[in-house]
């Protein structure tokens, strides 16, 4: 069995292989990225679920490291209550943790969120930048700016009062992102997998579990689009896909 040093290795040649940033795309470089079942499924209605086994957490943590932002939506915020780093990490090996995001059309995040609370106990983690749209209550806007956040205002929305995606990611990359990492929830995989020619990388870890459609939430709700997968390779218990993601659904 291998230890975690084994496995870090194991995820930085896998890393630099299949996940060397492109310099050819104009533009942020978006790597969508989730766990799921091998039903498809992401979580348990309204329940925090861990899928990943060590080494591929080893390996999503070393994959956090080379992107500058980490996207998730609100309702994984709520559900899981992340922190959005590369902790995981060997002491040396992590340059700096990336840049929390988090699109939060209403500005529901609590002030005891772990990504509003670790940077007060850890100054290597970021205070997030928290996404919201124009009927955001300015009152959270003021709180949460209060408490060290940076909330971005995306006024052009979609017809359920998102910010929509281009425009937010058109926000990251003014801001000096140049590399985003997407990791769900389920409406964030599903409106990024929709959005034309918006993701680049794709990369599922599945796990040797089965959820169940009565419980779970799939992490998609139609047909894929067409890809090209790169590679398979197993980490831990788990299997990790890496494909490119050139069209879109129809």
């Amino acid at each position: 069995m291998c230890d975690q040093t084994d496995d870090y290795k194991h995820a930085q040649t896998f890393i630099s292989r299949h996940l060397s940033n492109d310099s050819d795309i104009d533009g942020i470089q978006v790597t969508l990225t989730y766990a799921q079942s091998l039903d498809g499924m992401i979580s348990r209605q309204g329940q925090a679920l861990a899928l990943s086994s060590r080494a591929s957490l080893l390996m999503t943590h070393r994959m956090r490291a080379t992107h500058d932002a980490i996207l998730v939506g609100i309702g994984t915020v709520l559900c899981d209550n992340p922190q959005l780093s590369a902790r995981l990490l060997p002491t040396g090996e992590l340059p700096c943790h990336p840049q929390p995001v988090v699109l939060d059309p209403m500005l529901r995040t609590p002030a005891d969120a772990r990504l509003l609370t670790g940077p007060k106990d850890d100054a290597g983690l970021k205070i997030p930048w928290i996404v919201a749209g124009p009927n955001a209550d300015p009152g959270r806007r003021q709180f949460l700016e209060q408490l060290g956040a940076t909330v971005i205002m995306v006024n052009d929305v979609d017809d359920e009062g998102r910010p929509r995606l281009d425009k937010v990611v058109g926000e990251l990359e003014r801001r000096g992102v140049r590399t985003l990492m997407v990791e769900g929830g389920a409406q964030i995989i599903r409106a990024f997998l929709r959005s034309e020619r918006m993701v680049h990388k794709l990369v599922i870890t599945i796990a040797p579990v089965y959820i169940g459609s009565a419980e779970g939430v799939p992490a998609v709700d139609t047909v894929l689009p067409h890809i090209r997968p790169l590679a398979y390779e197993q980490f831990g218990c788990d299997v990790v896909m890496v494909a490119d993601l050139p069209k879109v659904i129809n």
